[in-house]
C-alpha cells in the first residue's frame, strides 16, 4: 500500500487529508527551508506524516481520536520502514510531555483551535523555522449559506487569519492553492 492507497481510504471513509496541491506546497517548503524535523498537529490516518517522512523528514505527530490513532499506527507500522514518525496519542492542547525544537510545525486539526495550537507550539519552532496551517479557505463556504455552527467556525478561521496578519513577531504568506494554507516565519531583525 502506498500514499495513493491511503488517499483512497481517506476518500472512501470521508476522512479529511491534505490536498494534492497542499502536499506539493509542503514539499516545496520542506526543500526551500531545509526542513528535517516536523511537529504535526492532527495525524488522522497518517497520510501527511507519511508523505513528509517520504520527503526525508522526521515527524512527531499528535492525534487524540482513538480510531485515527489505531489506523495511523497500522499505517506507520507498515510504511514507515525507517521509523521516521513518532505518533503522540494525546490531545495536543493538554499534552505536557517532552518535545524538541522543530524546523516546521504543521497544523491540520480542529480549525476552531488553530490560534491556541499556534500559541502553545510556537515555542518549539527553531529560529528559522516555519509554521504551516492547512484548510484556511475551509471549502470556500459562504457564511450566508451555512448553519450557525459553521458560521462560528468560519468566524474563528477569519479571526485566526487576522491574528497571523497582525502578529508582531511573525510574517505570514497566505497561499490559496488546495484548501488554502498559511506559511508563517519569524521576523528577523
Amino acid at each position: 500500500m502506498s500514499l495513493e492507497r491511503l488517499k483512497e481510504i481517506a476518500r472512501d471513509e470521508n476522512i479529511p487529508i491534505v490536498s494534492d496541491e497542499g502536499l506539493k506546497l509542503i514539499h516545496q517548503i520542506i526543500i526551500k527551508h531545509q526542513v528535517q524535523t516536523v511537529l504535526e498537529i492532527g495525524t488522522a490516518i497518517g497520510y501527511s506524516a507519511l508523505a513528509m517522512a517520504s520527503f526525508g523528514c522526521h515527524v512527531d505527530t499528535f492525534e487524540r481520536n482513538e480510531q485515527m490513532i489505531e489506523q495511523a499506527s497500522k499505517h506507520f507500522d507498515r510504511f514507515d520502514a525507517e521509523k521516521r514518525i513518532r505518533l503522540i496519542p494525546f490531545d495536543a492542547l493538554t499534552y505536557t510531555g517532552e518535545l524538541k525544537m522543530y524546523d516546521m510545525i504543521f497544523i491540520d486539526a480542529a480549525k476552531a483551535q488553530y490560534e491556541r495550537f499556534f500559541e502553545k507550539f510556537q515555542h518549539y519552532l527553531k529560529p528559522n523555522g516555519v509554521i504551516v496551517c492547512d484548510n484556511l479557505r475551509f471549502h470556500d463556504l459562504d457564511p450566508q449559506n451555512v448553519n450557525r455552527h459553521t458560521k462560528q467556525l468560519l468566524r474563528k478561521i477569519s479571526g485566526f487569519k487576522s491574528f497571523l496578519k497582525n502578529h508582531p513577531d511573525y510574517i505570514t504568506i497566505f497561499d490559496e492553492r488546495g484548501d488554502g494554507m498559511s506559511i508563517t516565519m519569524r521576523h528577523h531583525t
